[in-house]
């Protein structure tokens, strides 16, 4: 096992990043021998819904899942309103589930759940239960919505697509009085879900829709295998609520994967989602940092931590698929078996820690390359 080289004092801040690791049970543990085929089998399906309707010529304006045939109304919306294909899709189904008829005890109704003055406003004299009225209206509302957020939002486009759900959600006013996104837990679990929703149901590729990138240039054209196999995703990226953890630990720089049934035991090996070059460690929480190292993505960084045991060296190549180590609970509080996964953006240096400024959201570039645990 490899010591710290780095003597950094900012791997203190590892200890509490995942203080509380949540086992997942009832899915069998996945042994080294089947690491390959279970690792292509995760990376093609990517945690994404199958393609059913597609429509539109390129993944930028195409969408998928939509019922009736309404994928081009979607899509005549999406581009009247300024909004990503996909993540017009995920609100009308939250919305209404599809359902022109739909209604709510406040008074809202059809397949984007008009207030009676909001449709009065925005559907032109049309029928509100039909969605060749309702889809259009619908464009024009939240091309309002976007145009009286859009000074907050700069030149920030996936700021703008947030801020615009947001005001469907709180109101505009509320966004302009918290100058962003309304901290309400409704309001910011609302823009979460309609985001997620529109790249794993809408997005053709499992693409990140604008307001969900946690990466603003090229991917790459590499495909990638999910860090545990078998495991299960626990813990998400930014703020979270974890009883005795300090205040700057509550905003979680990374994601948790937990083996089912692991417990406080040794879990499930962990493994290189793509080509790397092992570039450090944090032996104190039991983190191996790595660079990617393939022609095909940038050079992300990489951290996989809290890890029970580890058999690899500083300088050392792994490809797609290498076992990196065990999944383990290494750390300086108590916590239960799982690993604690970052990434940092291309251009980081080789030995990088969290809060320095380089850390992204892993997940919608895990569910992009295929790499998102099932």
């Amino acid at each position: 096992m490899e010591e710290d080289e780095s003597k950094d004092p900012s791997v203190l801040v590892f200890a509490a990043l995942a203080l509380v690791g949540v086992v997942a049970v009832g899915v069998p543990v996945v042994g080294v021998a089947g690491l390959a085929l279970v690792s292509d089998m995760q990376a093609s399906a990517g945690g994404c819904t199958p393609a059913t309707v597609v429509s539109g010529e390129d993944s930028e304006d195409a969408v998928i899942n939509v019922p009736n045939g309404w994928g081009p109304l979607v899509e005549e919306a999406a581009k009247t309103a300024g909004l990503p294909v996909s993540v017009a899709a995920a609100q009308l189904k939250q919305e209404s589930n599809w359902d022109p008829r739909a209604g709510s005890s406040a008074g809202a109704q059809g397949i984007a759940q008009f207030m009676p003055d909001t449709w009065a406003a925005y559907g032109q004299g049309g029928d509100v239960t039909d969605p060749e009225d309702a889809i259009p209206a619908y464009g024009r509302y939240m091309a309002a919505l976007r145009n009286e957020v859009k000074p907050l939002a700069g030149d920030d486009a996936d700021q703008l697509v947030r801020l615009t759900l947001a005001a469907y959600n709180a109101g505009p006013g509320a966004v302009q009085q918290h100058q962003g996104v309304p901290p309400f837990a409704e309001t910011e679990r609302y823009v979460a879900t309609i985001i997620s929703g529109g790249q794993i149901e809408f997005s053709p590729g499992c693409e990140a829709p604008t307001g969900g990138k946690a990466w603003d240039g090229d991917l790459g054209d590499g495909e990638w295998t999910t860090p545990l196999p078998g495991g299960k995703f626990t813990s998400g990226y930014g703020r979270r609520n974890v009883p005795g953890v300090p205040e700057w630990a509550q905003n979680h720089v990374g994601l948790d994967f937990a083996t089912p049934g692991a417990g406080s035991g040794a879990g499930g090996p962990v493994i290189a989602p793509t080509d790397l070059r092992v570039t450090g460690f944090n032996d104190t929480d039991g983190c191996v940092i790595a660079k990617v190292d393939n022609d095909d993505d940038p050079d992300f960084g990489f951290a996989f931590c809290h890890l029970n045991s580890w058999g690899v060296k500083k300088g050392q190549k792994l490809t797609r698929g290498d076992v990196i180590g065990t999944a383990g609970n290494r750390g300086q509080f108590g916590m239960a078996t799982h690993l604690h996964f970052e990434i940092y953006r291309p251009g980081a240096p080789d030995v990088v820690f969290p809060y320095q400024g380089y850390n992204i959201d892993p997940e919608p570039i895990l569910r992009e390359k295929g790499a998102w645990p099932q």
